[in-house]
């Protein structure tokens, strides 16, 4: 089975605008080399290493770092401003290049502090450039903006067209990423124009890669794959290794989504060996990415594991979200195919993990967007109020007109605040109440419809799925079963523990190895929403590891409630577990996460063959009047 993503979606390779020089040769490095080894004055010292770290950025990335790191050091030991800021922009750059984005942006950040202090107008607008590129691959895409229209507004004030073009295609860049194709293209198509007037090849091919990335998000693949094939034959010519294995990658991409498996591996390939040459980390993860989808494709399930335990150690260190979701994905497709289906179930977990975390981020942008803005509101509040204080003091003579002056406008300000503040509170309240609902759903039915779906694109594509049709099905009823008690759950704000115990009840009547018994105690206890469900994912978590792992004859679930405490337990008799072992899975993970939110305590007792006993025991408030 495969999952085919579009190229322009989740494996694309942005390709920074003309950041790089035309191909250096050995000789002018060599070359370098011989005229440092002979100097013995530092400030020479300090550029030649700054000249041999920008002649090595397009034949090897890990070597521009090496030098790029000893000329920032020469420089700030002589304190040549100058020098050291060239020495910084050199060396953030095979930062950036590297995929290292937060020391890229603190070099960089450096040497415009630098440059700007100088008054070096250029210099700045140059690393502005660079600099924007680092918070687009961050996507810091306001930063980014900012950054790219600073030197842009430098370059034409200038006439700098080659300078003009390179940001005119990272602009366009950032339009894309904005979902902006119309603007994209007008940038991108202007840049490239002005780039092939000046037969700057290196450069256009970068651009040319961007603009096949474009047509293709707006489903025009014709038009991207003949960006693709120009900017590959291009940047071959031009030997911008660069460019050429991101045109390679993408046409893989393309060639995935046909169903030509054979180009698509091919591709994916050369794409690998050219990014390997060049130690492009985080990019080389994303073609192994590429080729492994290929791999399951075709049934080539153990292949496809080897690309991606190569491709997720990058991929994690880099904080990349949206490759890390196809990467988890991928992996539980290639387990599944190997019939190995904890793995599989384990990766799909790890797969809406990453989805989930990557909208929580997405929410917690949103906020503090809000945030700012109610922040600013805030400043205009006090700005309005010193306004009306010199207003005060200016017009003191007309005592009566400015009291009423002050009568009106202090209590619409203090009005305006309070509305502000009351809507920052509200929605907050609704960003907990998400974060608890997605929680739910990711943690009882996201894995469970990852899989039915997964299993249903496989039947969709004519090829008999790897689950039989029974398993599905009944996965399918689980699933909807679930669903229904997570609506039950979040619906009820208060449910009393009796209702709560028929629920239990309810739930575990069609499992013959699981019996509930009746709440001893106070069964008016109330359970708040956020506690009833905790306490339910609490059990079910231990009676499915008991059914799991234990193999019992019967499983017990017994709650008691007393003195506004209530202590819950499942009990089994099955094979029992070392709890001298410290290590625990992510179930008993998740279980303790809940009990310490219920501000509980939790005991596991168990001897091998004697079964185990899992009690939680936690405060409750109030009984039902």
């Amino acid at each position: 089975m495969y999952i085919v993503f579009k190229p322009a979606v989740l494996l694309l390779a942005f390709v920074l605008n003309a950041l790089l020089l035309m191909a250096q040769n050995n000789s002018e490095t060599d070359s370098l080399k011989v005229v440092f080894k002979k100097t013995t004055n530092a400030a020479e010292q300090a550029k030649l290493l700054s000249d041999l770290c920008w002649a090595y950025l397009p034949v090897s990335i890990d070597s521009a770092i090496h030098y790029g790191q000893q000329a920032v050091a020469v420089a700030s030991r002589i304190s040549n401003p100058t020098l050291e800021a060239q020495a910084r922009n050199d060396y953030g750059t095979a930062l950036l290049l590297k995929g290292n984005l937060d020391a890229a942006i603190s070099e960089l950040s450096t040497g415009m502090a630098i440059r700007k202090s100088l008054k070096d107008s250029s210099g700045t607008a140059s690393i502005q450039l660079k600099l924007g590129n680092c918070y687009y691959k961050a996507g810091k895409l306001d930063s980014a903006m900012l950054q790219f229209t600073s030197a842009l507004a430098y370059y034409e004030k200038e006439r700098k067209v080659f300078e003009s073009a390179q940001v005119q295609g990272n602009i366009g860049s950032l339009y894309f990423t904005m979902g902006n194709y119309a603007k994209a293209i007008e940038y991108q198509t202007q840049s490239a124009g002005l780039l092939e007037s000046l037969n700057r090849s290196y450069e256009l091919s970068n651009t040319l890669v961007n603009i096949g990335n474009t047509y293709l998000k707006t489903k025009d693949t014709p038009n991207g794959l003949i960006y693709y094939r120009k900017a590959q034959d291009i940047a071959g010519a031009s030997k911008n290794l660069y460019a050429q294995s991101a045109a390679l990658n993408n046409l893989s991409n393309i060639f995935i989504g046909k169903k030509e498996f054979a180009e698509a591996i091919r591709l994916a390939e050369q794409s690998i060996e050219l990014r390997k040459s060049i130690g492009l980390d985080g990019e080389l993860a994303s073609a192994r990415a590429t080729l492994a989808i290929a791999y399951n494709a075709t049934g080539s399930f153990k292949s496809a594991l080897e690309q991606l335990k190569q491709a997720l150690p990058v991929a994690a260190a880099g904080g990349l979200s949206e490759q890390l979701i196809s990467i988890y994905l991928q992996t539980a497709i290639a387990y599944g195919g190997l019939q190995r289906a904890d793995s599989m179930q384990y990766y799909l977990g790890l797969h809406e993990a990453e989805k989930n975390r990557f909208t929580e981020n997405e929410m917690l942008k949103a906020s503090a967007e809000l945030e700012t803005r109610y922040q600013s509101a805030q400043k205009d509040a006090a700005l309005e109020k010193s306004k009306a204080s010199l207003r005060f003091r200016n017009l003191a003579l007309s005592g009566v007109s400015v009291l009423l002056l002050l009568g009106i406008i202090i209590p619409l300000l203090y009005l305006k605040q309070q509305k502000l503040r009351a809507k920052a509170q509200e929605m907050a309240r609704l960003n907990d109440q998400r974060m608890q609902i997605s929680r739910e759903l990711h943690d009882n039915i996201g894995s469970y419809l990852t899989f039915i779906k997964a299993s249903v694109e496989q039947a969709d594509e004519g090829s008999a799925p790897s689950v039989p049709l029974q398993d599905i099905r009944q996965l399918t009823d689980e699933t909807i079963a679930e669903l229904r008690k997570t609506v039950w759950l979040m619906n009820n704000p208060e449910v009393s523990l009796s209702a709560f115990n028929s629920k239990l009840i309810d739930f575990y009547k069609k499992i013959a190895q699981v019996k509930v018994l009746p709440v001893t105690g106070d069964p008016d206890l109330v359970l708040g929403n956020q506690i009833a469900t905790h306490l339910f994912r609490i059990i079910q978590e231990g009676v499915t590891n008991a059914l799991k792992h234990a193999s019992p004859s019967m499983v017990t679930v017994q709650l008691e409630a007393e003195n506004g405490l209530l202590e819950a337990s499942v009990s089994d008799s099955g094979a029992g577990m070392d709890t001298s072992n410290e290590s625990m899975g992510s179930g008993l993970r998740n279980l303790w996460e809940r009990v310490k939110e219920l501000n509980g305590t939790l005991d596991i007792r168990s001897e091998k063959g004697n079964g185990t006993r899992l009690k939680i025991k936690f405060p409750l408030i109030r009984s039902i009047a």
